[in-house]
């Protein structure tokens, strides 16, 4: 949960409210966790960016009391700003979107409030600037045209910020503490991205350091910002949540052309976007009874614009609210404008017994006899990669479900089947005694999208073998009295003829058999393995397990 610090005084002036008002935070989200003079600690939910300033708090609190209610229709006057974008960044980073501000009184508390949120965001949605980095500059000592290109690391040099001396883009990753910090962003790529005016002074070198040129000071009146990044949504959606900071202030937020090789943008789109909820949806989910127009006031004190349309709202979605995909998220916003504390439980007016789910049965006992067998359980991540799950398990590439964005090399897709992530975690033991005996029992992901709950186990030992974990399995089912046959199977994962399929009802519920050396290699183990995997999905309507 992401904390910032505020000035309190900053935050009275900004929103209009009263010292009693502030108690009135926790109720939309914002935890106060100490208050010392005139600096408040604050918590934040993770999924509100748009409040990890005190001007996007300050903006909420004034719509939750009703000073100020309804979409805020920041207006964009046209600027003069150009900037073209070379397809030599196509490759490390693609996206860049700009604005800027003029009008503006800076000083110190918005100089702390724009490095605060800028910190905030690099950290949190910009995944610590992989995703996407920020740069804010000082417009005045640059030109109005800017080139957003890739070039080799020797090719240009400049003063980084917090340096006097130029240094060319190699140094700076070698010599820059931040440069050091990120560096592993650019790692692979040939060419990085600068910014460049027309005459060749450097703003920034995305996404490590902006340039000493273009830095901030007290006497600032314009502000160029720029954010890239791999994400064309997530990039504009944090200019004009940036360029509200600015407006917060009383700054004018100017337009800026963004000329791609194909295509051309203006930016920021303070626009918004439109949605439609349905109020049975919201009411059945929150428990209340509320007619489209209470809906709609509640929603334009969370600071959307709404109107009711017959058994639906129509909703004005700020550009600025990155967190907002479903109509479940606006009926969060419903919930938190009405009053959480406001909503009671009631008890049920039928008069129901329950009873375990015959899967949560099936999977007791499946665990009461492999803990009984002398096995331990895992739990592993449903996040995995294809290298991991088909490559090292000597099987063909298949269709998975992918992530778009993934954190890490290590979890690009969602599980197909249990045994590679077992496998995964004997590899990181094998410091450990033999012998190993481990199982899971978790979600996988066909490649249609469809979840199934399946088991897998495994036997690390010198004396691991076919015969040894055939006599679990058949062990396994016969405790949970499920009714199967045993055939010769193929599988590249195992040694050729050291391999069975569990059937039943004459489809394929499992299989066992001993890991193949070359699996075995790849993993970085030495010691026999035998293995089982199982669908408990389709075991469930041929097991009946004891009571």
């Amino acid at each position: 949960m992401p904390t910032i610090n505020i000035d309190k005084k900053d935050l009275l002036e900004l929103s209009g409210a009263t010292e009693k008002d502030l108690q009135k935070l926790p109720l939309m989200g914002v935890q106060v966790e100490s208050i010392k003079g005139d600096e408040m600690e604050v918590e934040l939910e993770a999924n509100r960016p748009d409040m990890f300033s005190v001007e996007g708090i300050a903006r909420q609190l004034r719509g939750f009391l009703g000073r100020e209610t309804g979409f805020v229709n920041y207006q964009v006057s046209e600027g003069d700003f150009v900037v073209r974008v070379d397809k030599s960044v196509s490759e490390v980073r693609p996206y860049i979107g700009c604005a800027h501000i003029s009008g503006i009184e800076m000083n110190d508390r918005l100089i702390k409030s724009i490095m605060s949120l800028q910190e905030k965001l690099h950290m949190t949605v910009g995944r610590k600037r992989k995703k996407l980095a920020i740069g804010i500059h000082d417009s005045s000592r640059i030109g109005r045209r800017i080139a957003y290109k890739a070039v080799k690391p020797e090719d240009i040099s400049f003063v980084p910020l917090g340096r006097e001396e130029s240094m060319n883009l190699e140094e700076i990753l070698e010599k820059h503490e931040k440069g050091r910090m990120y560096a592993g962003i650019l790692e692979g790529f040939e060419r990085w991205p600068v910014l460049v005016d027309e005459r060749g002074r450097v703003l920034s070198f995305p996404p490590i350091i902006n340039g000493a040129l273009t830095a901030l000071n007290e006497s600032t009146r314009e502000i160029f910002l720029d954010v890239t990044g791999t994400d064309l949504r997530l990039v504009g959606s944090t200019v004009a949540l940036l360029s509200t900071l600015f407006a917060e202030r009383g700054g004018t937020i100017e337009s800026v052309l963004i000329e791609y090789p194909d295509k051309s943008m203006i930016m920021p789109d303070m626009s918004g976007s439109e949605m439609d909820v349905n109020t049975g949806y919201i009411n059945n989910l929150l428990g209340l009874e509320l007619s489209g127009e209470d809906m709609a006031h509640l929603l334009e004190r969370a600071r959307f614009g709404a109107r009711a349309e017959g058994a639906g709202i129509k909703v004005k979605v700020p550009s600025y609210r990155q967190d907002i995909l479903h109509q479940a998220d606006i009926a969060e916003e419903v919930g938190i404008s009405y009053g959480y504390e406001r909503l009671y439980p009631e008890i049920p007016t039928s008069v129901t017994f329950g009873r375990e789910n015959s899967g949560d049965i099936l999977k007791k006992a499946v665990r009461e006899v492999l803990i009984g067998l002398g096995f331990n359980e895992i739990m592993t991540l449903s996040l995995i990669n294809s290298e991991t799950q088909f490559e090292m398990m000597g099987l063909p590439e298949e269709e998975a479900v992918m992530l778009e964005n993934p954190i890490t090399e290590m979890h690009t897709a969602l599980r197909r089947w249990l045994l590679p992530s077992v496998m995964h975690i004997l590899s990181e033991n094998t410091h450990r005694d033999l012998p190993q005996r481990v199982f899971e029992i978790g979600v996988t992901v066909n490649g249609g999208g469809k979840n199934e709950w399946r088991l897998a186990g495994a036997l690390v030992d010198d004396r691991a073998s076919f015969t040894g974990v055939k006599s679990i399995v058949q062990r396994l089912l016969a405790d949970i009295g499920a009714s199967f046959e045993i055939l010769e199977k193929r599988h590249p994962s195992f040694i050729a003829g050291r391999c069975a399929s569990v059937r039943s009802s004459g489809k394929e519920i499992g299989f066992f058999g001993e890991i193949s050396p070359a699996v075995t290699v790849n993993f970085g183990m030495e010691h026999p393995i035998a293995a089982f995997e199982m669908n408990l999905d389709s075991l469930m309507t041929d097991a009946h397990a004891p009571d």
